[in-house]
């Protein structure tokens, strides 16, 4: 190794936190050069290398991989091109215990699995290792130590993931997060029942990002027991129509007092279960994020008796999020229908209320809400109740704007969003103009991808509002500074 000594390097250098941050942030190219400079930088370089690697990359330590083209032209899945020997597990030990995270870049052939498990110096050949990403089932890497399970990728099917699940349920039970993307497409039955099995076996989890398909009344109420269960998701994908498995009756066997440690809701739920739900799930006091997306038309009253729940029992909530999901193959779901005055009165009453109710919110997301299922700009300032609140975003109606609006006071707002279902934009000027007079300084406006509007109207007015907003701002320091001369 070649050092420039302990003597060379200045003493705040040799900090391991400090070390560790600085070398966290660097390429594993630079990595390799810091490993070089003395011992101590070797020590926390290396760490960091080794921290998070592929699969490829770790195996390639024991032995070459490769992967021979099959019968069909294709390559096979990989293996090693030789037998493992002695001087490569003295190789691989060096960093075998610096791996925390590992992540499968691709399928491997049994043969790869088989050969380390019959020449490993110990049963757990990765003694430090927490988080897996896209693993091959195998009984491998089925050891205590591993707290976080990840799927993000297709290359993996129904039998895989049940697969996983068994192994779960019966050697893996203190995972902490578990986290599964729908990419596949096959009957879910069979998952399903795999997947109820495993939840009963697992008491220590914290974090649960599944399907939506996978939840259901069968196994809903276990979800309540599990005293550590912090975040709580279920994922929709836009080609799946979500099946309607979930209602009000596994509430019915709920604890008495359920999610004692709940911090985030965010699962598909019509409104009128969720508005069942809420208040038997009124006992979680640490609640902070609640997102609830209906898959079907609802109605203008359940919407606002949904609002009063969470204005009633989510007093704590930061981020709020009530929608409706068109984006299902073959959906015919349309918005929300509601344009008689009175109406209109009792959603602008509904949210004033809310916003007082929740006076730490932070975040809030109504889509398909309002008028014709989307909010006149004009009414924008009926948002502006809330001294916190910082992102909003809601499907606007550009065309509905009034000449006569006073300024209004958004304190803590830094982003205004226009959702998917906002109106196209037809006068780019006259809309800058209006959101200049209650938008505060530094305000950004943004736009939903799936958003029907003309991008070179909306970065018309993006290019217009903070010119704008600072002629404003500048008039009214003139105005004032005017005042007090006259005084």
């Amino acid at each position: 190794m070649n050092t420039i000594g302990v003597q060379g390097v200045p003493r705040v250098l040799c900090v391991p936190e400090l070390l560790r941050r600085v070398f966290e942030l660097s390429t594993d190219q630079a990595n390799v050069s810091h490993a070089s400079v003395c011992k101590t930088w070797n020590q926390q370089a290396t760490r960091t290398i080794w921290r998070d690697v592929s699969t490829d990359r770790l195996f390639s330590l024991l032995a070459p991989l490769v992967a021979p083209p099959n019968g069909d032209g294709d390559e096979a899945y990989p293996r090693f091109s030789r037998e493992i020997r002695e001087e490569d597990w003295d190789r691989f030990d060096k960093y075998s215990h610096k791996v925390r995270s590992l992540r499968f870049s691709r399928a491997y052939d049994p043969s790869v699995f088989k050969e380390i498990a019959l020449a490993r110096r110990r049963l757990d050949f990765l003694p430090n290792l927490v988080t897996l990403y896209n693993a091959q089932p195998t009984l491998l890497l089925t050891y205590s130590s591993i707290k976080r399970l990840i799927f993000t990728e297709n290359m993996f099917v129904g039998h895989e993931i049940i697969s996983w699940l068994n192994i779960i349920e019966s050697r893996m039970r203190h995972i902490e997060y578990l986290h599964i993307d729908p990419y596949y497409h096959e009957p879910l039955g069979d998952v399903q029942s795999a997947f109820t099995s495993a939840l009963k076996r697992m008491k220590s989890l914290k974090e649960l990002d599944v399907p939506t398909g996978f939840l259901n009344d069968s196994n809903f109420y276990i979800l309540p027991s599990i005293s550590s269960l912090q975040r709580l998701s279920s994922v929709c994908p836009f080609w799946f129509q979500p099946p309607d498995n979930f209602s009000a009756r596994s509430l019915s066997q709920f604890p008495t007092d359920p999610f004692r440690s709940l911090q985030e809701f965010n699962v598909h739920l019509n409104f009128n279960t969720a508005m069942v739900c809420i208040p038997t799930l009124g006992g979680f006091r640490l609640l902070r994020v609640l997102k609830i997306t209906s898959d079907t038309t609802e109605s203008f009253e359940s919407y606002i008796i949904l609002l009063d729940l969470v204005s009633l029992h989510c007093p704590r909530l930061k981020v709020l999020q009530l929608a409706m999901d068109f984006r299902v193959v073959g959906s015919t779901t349309t918005p929300i229908e509601s344009t008689t005055i009175e109406c209109i009165k009792k959603y602008t009453r509904r949210v004033r209320h809310l916003l007082q109710s929740l006076q730490h919110l932070e975040s809030l997301t109504l889509q398909d809400f309002g008028v014709q299922g989307s909010v006149p700009l004009r009414d924008l300032p009926h948002f502006s109740h809330s001294r916190t609140l910082r992102v909003l975003h809601l499907d606007l109606d550009s065309s509905l704007i009034s000449d006569d609006v006073a300024p209004c006071d958004f304190p803590a707002l830094k982003r205004l969003h226009f959702g998917p279902s906002s109106t196209p934009i037809s006068q780019p000027t006259e809309v800058a103009s209006f959101l200049s007079r209650i938008l505060p300084p530094r305000c950004e406006i943004s736009l939903d991808a799936d958003a029907d509007i003309d991008r070179e109207k909306y970065e018309q007015v993006k290019l217009w509002l903070p010119i704008l907003i600072k002629a404003r701002m500048e008039g009214r320091e003139a105005f004032a500074e005017m005042i007090k001369v006259e005084e």
